[in-house]
Formats: structure tokens, sequence, C-alpha cells
């Protein structure tokens, strides 16, 4: 299954989101001195790691994006 690659990186990002919510135990997010919110430095480590892990399982059942 082919998706447009915006709704494969939104659906990626949500799913990597909400693995990191339910199993990261310290803070998750920051407040830059800008006001922006960001993921913490680990955070986004742990974020990044999901990520490729969601990508991995979706591409093992044939979901890709357009253009791959």
């Amino acid at each position: 299954m082919i998706l447009p690659a915006e709704t494969y990186i939104e659906l990626t990002a949500d799913l990597a989101d909400a693995i990191l919510c339910e199993t990261y135990l310290d803070d998750i997010l920051t407040e830059e001195d800008n006001g922006d919110i960001r993921y913490t430095k680990n955070a986004q480590e742990r974020f990044n790691e999901h990520l490729d892990m969601v990508c991995e399982k979706l591409s093992a059942y044939g979901i890709c994006k357009e253009g791959e």
C-alpha cells in the first residue's frame, strides 16, 4: 500500500509520539527561550528510535510512502 508522503509522515510521527508518551518516564517536553516547545534531547533520541521502528514495521507489511 502506498500512502501519500504527507499522510505517511503524519502517521509514522503520530505512532512514534504515542509510543514515546506511553513508555518514556522522564520529561518529554522543554520550552526554549523563544517560547517554542520541543522534545528534550533524550526524548528526541527515543522518538527517533521509535520512528525508525514504526517505519520498519510498516515496510514489512508493504506500507510505504509514495516515491519510495
